[in-house]
């Protein structure tokens, strides 16, 4: 189980490496501009942005943005706990651009709701209600996320539990 774990956290780390590499190759992009207090980050409707999580489950995780406010997310990952278990989760998310402010790029609150899948012993279904901050690089493609995810199963049996994750992002055109 240890060499499990290890092997995660090895994939994880070249994936965030590979994807820190990239964003330092697209730093003399075109800048973002961010009308400030405009409530919507411009530039993002219809983009796809891959990367990964390290957290409570560490993994993949992808957002999808379907407006200039709006997201849809996902995560396929594994449990750090002693059990490895296997997760999969889809939210979706709304972001606040106006509660807090930087001088570059945007910072906007957010939060959703969703579902996770938990392959225990027993399959885990339940809702997810995540609450997070998204750092939006004005110069480059990639973000930094921090979050947390209450998560209340349903099945098999009613469980209150909590995931937490930070990650980075690479947003394709």
């Amino acid at each position: 189980m240890k060499n499990h774990i290890r092997r995660i956290l090895v994939l994880t780390s070249a994936a965030l490496v590979t994807l820190a590499l990239i964003g330092a190759n697209s730093l003399n992009a075109e800048p973002v501009r961010v009308k400030r207090n405009s409530g919507a980050h411009p530039n993002m409707t219809d983009r796809l942005g891959l990367g990964a999580m390290l957290g409570e489950p560490s993994g993949l995780s992808g957002k999808y943005w379907t407006g200039p406010r709006t997201a849809i997310d996902g995560g396929v990952a594994w449990s750090t706990n002693a059990d490895n278990d296997f997760h999969l989760h889809m939210d979706y998310l709304i972001h606040d651009f106006r509660s807090l402010s930087v001088e570059k790029g945007s910072l906007p609150l957010y939060y959703g709701i969703g579902g996770r899948i938990k392959f225990d012993k027993e399959t885990r279904l339940g809702v997810r209600a995540p609450v997070g901050l998204a750092y939006m690089f004005a110069n480059s493609p990639l973000d930094l996320f921090v979050e947390i995810a209450p998560i209340l199963d349903l099945a098999p049996a009613t469980e209150l539990e909590f995931n937490g994750a930070f990650g980075i992002r690479y947003f394709f055109k």
